[in-house]
């Protein structure tokens, strides 16, 4: 199964899900990695997003995850992150079955 999501500031991974403070750890090392005050030359007055494009790239757009008699095959700690980088804002996920 794909699980894809075709926005520029928005992104899927595959993390623990069984701990809410991973993906507030996640969150807090990327803003860590990428900083908002970085002098990027992508600039929208308004819309000053650059930072979340970066860190929308180094998540990524797409997870694929086997599939065993219809369900989903993950680790017993994984879970499927839909990753917002520059929001609240109303997004699309496409999942497709590949066969």
């Amino acid at each position: 199964m794909l699980v894809f999501v075709p926005h520029t500031t928005a992104g899927v991974t595959i993390n623990e899900h069984a701990d809410p403070n991973v993906a507030r750890d996640l969150e807090s090392s990327l803003e860590r990695i990428v900083d908002d005050s970085w002098p990027f030359k992508h600039w929208e007055p308004g819309d000053e997003n650059a930072s979340s494009h970066i860190r929308t790239a180094l998540i990524g757009p797409q997870v694929m995850v086997p599939l065993d008699a219809g369900k989903l095959v993950l680790g017993t700690w994984q879970g499927i992150f839909f990753c917002e980088f520059d929001g609240p804002r109303s997004r699309k996920v496409l999942v497709s079955v590949l066969r």
